[in-house]
This record gives C-alpha cells, structure tokens and sequence, in this order.
C-alpha cells in the first residue's frame, strides 16, 4: 500500500477545500432552495389569508342575516291571503303586504285566510268585525297598516 491509500483508509486525511465553481455552485442551490422555501410559506401564508378572510366575510354575512331576521320579526308582519271584504279597506289591489307592527315581538306572518269567518252560509252579517275580532290585538295590522311592501 502506498501512502495516499493508508490515508484514505485510515480518513486522517486533510480535509478538502472546494474550488471557486463548486463553491458557487453549491451557494447557487442554497440560494434556489431558499428561494423555493420563501415562495413555497407566501403561498402557504396567502391561502391562509384568503381562508381566513373568506371565513370573516362568511360569519360577518351571517351574522348579518340573523340580524335583520330578528329585526323582521321583531317589527314587522307579512300579511297575505286577503278576504275580498277585508280587501276593501285596504288599497286596491292588494293580494299581499309588509307591515309595521304597532308591538314588538309577535308573529312575523299572518294568513288572514285562517283567521276568516266562513261566510259560505250567509249567517254572519259583518264578516269583516269577525274577522277583526278573531285578529284580538293584532287587528291593527288591517285596520290602520303602515305598508312597507305590496303584492298585487
């Protein structure tokens, strides 16, 4: 064995240095690799982003739905399936209305059909002061509506 051999062998060898192109070389693939990582977390962070906002955007939409439900049904009253004598007092035309409640907080929807005397026997004289007291306290909301929205 000559001597390079029995260094090799026994690694006491000195280490060695690169040259100037493996050196640069060797930086260039650190510098991509940096490079990539750094692309790699902005896309990362990005998404993130975009998910977090899509999910702000999200509950804000939400929270503002809730928001105008309990509005709606805290102040106002969708009236519709209007009896033609009930009609009569009310605009011309009107098959369904959007009120203001004169209370807070009662039933958003009335079917005055389900609240209509049946006048098929011709037995009840006024059927519309039927009507008005089956509505008890929510008669207001046909005798002196303030209409929002019509259906005709």
């Amino acid at each position: 064995m000559n001597n390079d051999d029995s260094e090799q062998l026994a690694g006491l060898g000195a280490p060695r240095t690169l040259t100037r192109k493996e050196r640069r070389e060797m930086m260039l693939k650190q510098q991509k690799r940096r490079r990539r990582r750094r692309r790699a977390r902005l896309r990362r962070v990005k998404a993130w982003r975009a998910l977090r906002s899509l999910q702000f955007w999200t509950r804000t939409a939400i929270a503002l739905v809730l928001l105008l439900l309990f509005a709606f049904w805290a102040r106002f009253a969708y009236v519709y399936d209007i009896p033609s004598y009930a009609a009569s007092v009310l605009p011309p035309h009107i098959r369904a209305y959007v009120t203001v409640k004169p209370w807070w907080f009662g039933p958003p929807v009335f079917d005055l059909g389900l609240y209509a005397p049946d006048v098929g026997g011709g037995a009840i004289p006024d059927p519309y002061a039927v009507l008005l007291y089956k509505l008890g306290q929510y008669a207001p909301i046909l005798t002196h509506p303030q209409i929002i929205w019509v259906s005709h």
